[in-house]
């Protein structure tokens, strides 16, 4: 019920509600929340009152706005952050989307998720405890302006040219900052056949922040990169339903300490592509990643990475296991030709457990002479992918037990090798502008000491 407060002058009373009942001091006018702090209000309407609880986001958000600690916020509908426009989310803040729900923020936009280890921001599903899953609302997207290599794209699932729009020639510019933020049971298709991923960077530039980021349980790919040049640090992504980390479009970033568990219906760990229209449109994605853990969890489906389309790339400290199918598959001529010249390479990582009894790494000759070409399933002109990644110039190990504790339950991947030595020997030193002391493979480094994945994930299943 909502309480009321006299006027000190007299018997006048008044009351909001904003998706919940709120007190309200109604003598005071205000403009910010700084004018009612002395009295632990905030400002809603122009008068101090107690902070709502729960509060409805039904309309785009067309100013600086503040989605603060204490309430929980529900999207209805799909809800566009305006260019020149930034939304603020404190730390413990829970989202919850409504099934035809989604966060969009537009190219020149910002979205600032700012979450602690104690207190993350949830983006979640508004099904209730045990009935969620995958696909119950649309997920986040970022959008900005940093270069693609495509010429004015929108971005798919979005029906509102204005604000699907992506990319442009600023490598620089920021999307926002998430940090210590979970998205949950996301990927639900706006328009048909057209899913939204957990999380979508759409042209985001290198002075968008993402480092402590889950994206758990979605229904297409966890995190698509389309272009860009924004940096990954101390990512998890769990429970796809498609791809774990997929880019396309000209991806430059970096990326460090990176953590994927598949599950039951996964397809590839790393889906990773130049541009399938043209595979040598340039930008060329080429992004460097170190420090990567993959883990399936044996399902016929499931691969480590996938490599095509031109796609360029240095990849090094992975620790690949537990992977039905393959560890890596590298399909089309201008993928291979990216390999040949040196713009392409996966070394320096620990693969174990992987396909039919366990050292099934890579497609075989024998393999790919039963597939056709022009399926798309493979076209790389009889490529080795087992003679060039078993090169002793390559530096990888293979068959070799990192003692992973757990780690093929995705419900409670504890992540951590159990053995220092096997997955230090199989690593090198990681370039400047990374934590150059991660030499070992994947993302956790050996030992007894907590992953940092530890007091803000979650793997629920429902």
């Amino acid at each position: 019920m909502c309480r009321n407060l006299l006027r000190r002058a007299g018997v006048a009373l008044a009351s909001l509600c904003a998706g919940a009942c709120s007190l309200v001091v109604d003598f005071t006018e205000c403009v910010e929340d700084k004018h009612c702090a002395d009295a632990g209000l905030v400002c809603l309407a122009g008068s101090c009152a107690e902070r709502p609880s729960d509060i409805t986001v039904d309309a785009d958000i067309t100013e600086d706005t503040t989605w603060s600690t204490g309430t929980t916020y529900h999207l209805e509908g799909v809800i566009y952050v305006h260019p020149g426009v930034t939304l603020t989310v404190e730390p413990g803040v829970e989202v919850i989307g409504a099934s035809d729900s989604a966060l969009v923020v537009a190219a020149g936009g910002r979205l600032e998720s700012r979450g602690t280890r104690e207190r993350p921001v949830v983006f979640t599903s508004g099904q209730a405890l045990g009935t969620r899953a995958p696909g119950d609302w649309g997920g986040l997207s970022l959008l900005g302006d940093a270069p693609v290599n495509a010429d004015a794209p929108l971005l798919e699932g979005l029906d509102d040219p204005e604000f699907a729009r992506y990319g442009g020639d600023d490598a620089a510019s920021s999307c926002g900052v998430l940090q210590y933020t979970r998205i949950e049971f996301a990927g639900r298709a706006l328009t048909k056949d057209k899913e939204l991923n957990g999380l979508t960077l759409a042209g985001c530039g290198a002075g968008t922040i993402v480092d402590h980021v889950q994206v758990h349980a979605g229904l297409d790919d966890g995190l698509e990169l389309f272009g860009g040049t924004v940096d990954l640090r101390h990512v998890v992504i769990t429970n796809a339903g498609d791809d774990g980390l997929d880019w396309q479009l000209g991806w430059t970033g970096t990326g460090q300490f990176i953590a994927i568990a598949q599950g039951p219906e996964g397809d590839n760990g790393i889906e990773a592509d130049n541009s399938e229209d043209d595979h040598a449109a340039a930008p060329r994605s080429a992004p460097t990643l170190y420090n990567v853990t993959i883990l399936g969890l044996g399902s016929a489906s499931e691969r480590g990475v996938l490599l095509r389309h031109g796609t360029a790339g240095e990849l090094a400290n992975f620790l690949i296991s537990g992977h039905g199918q393959e560890a890596v598959d590298i399909r089309d001529a201008a993928t291979v030709n990216a390999i040949e010249d040196g713009a392409l390479r996966l070394r320096a990582s620990l693969f174990y457990a992987v396909g039919q009894g366990g050292e099934h790494y890579f497609p075989t000759l024998d393999d790919e002479a039963e597939l056709d070409p022009g399926d798309g399933r493979d076209d790389d002109g009889g490529f080795d992918e087992d003679a060039f990644f078993r090169d002793e110039a390559v530096g990888n190990t293979f068959g070799s037990d990192p003692e992973l504790a757990g780690g093929s339950d995705v419900r409670a991947p504890r992540w951590l090798p159990g053995s220092s030595e096997r997955v230090t020997e199989a690593a090198i030193n990681p370039p400047p502008n990374f934590d150059e002391g991660a030499s070992y493979v994947g993302a956790f480094a050996p030992g007894d000491g907590e992953p940092w994945t530890v007091g803000w994930t979650d793997y629920a299943e429902r």
